[in-house]
């Protein structure tokens, strides 16, 4: 089981064996009257969970914002394909541990396999394709950077497997 604090503030999330374990709570803005987890919210989590992995990294969304125009920036991501299967029902005041893991590292593009547990039972899963985009809409290569820190959080998933 995932030692998380019941109460108080939730941890920030850690990078182990190139998963990234993100705790979060649901709240009553995520639920309906009965308490229970509307379905597009798990959609925000994973997008949560995939935001804090990279945070402070050369793939971060503000790093990529920062490349100038002369470099082939600015850059961002779009999810271009989406598959989600929801196994149980999340409610109000659980704690959810979001993982996300690189599957693949593609010349403008990452695989991601992304689910949700909470107290270590499954809760929804899902497979993500997430592009890099210039402003213009158009995918675009990654920076040298941001494709190590990429290539690097997939070896370590990699070999933490095998």
């Amino acid at each position: 089981m995932t030692d998380f604090p019941t109460v108080g503030t939730l941890s920030r999330g850690d990078w182990k064996n190139g998963v990234f374990h993100f705790p979060m709570r649901v709240y009553y803005e995520d639920t309906d009257v009965g308490g229970m987890m509307y379905h597009a919210r798990y959609v925000s989590f994973f997008e949560r969970v995939r935001t804090e992995s990279i945070r402070g990294s050369k793939a971060d969304v503000d790093h990529l914002f920062a490349i100038s125009d002369d470099d082939g920036g600015p850059l961002t991501y779009v999810v271009s394909k989406l598959n989600i299967s929801y196994h149980r029902q999340a409610k109000i005041g659980d704690i959810l541990v979001g993982h996300s893991m690189v599957t693949k590292v593609r010349a403008a593009a990452i695989e991601v396999k992304q689910w949700i547990t909470c107290n270590d039972v499954l809760v929804t899963d899902a497979e993500l394709l997430v592009a890099v985009i210039g402003t213009d809409g158009r995918p675009r290569r990654w920076p040298a950077d941001a494709r190590a820190c990429w290539t690097g959080w997939y070896s370590d998933a990699q070999n933490a497997t095998t």
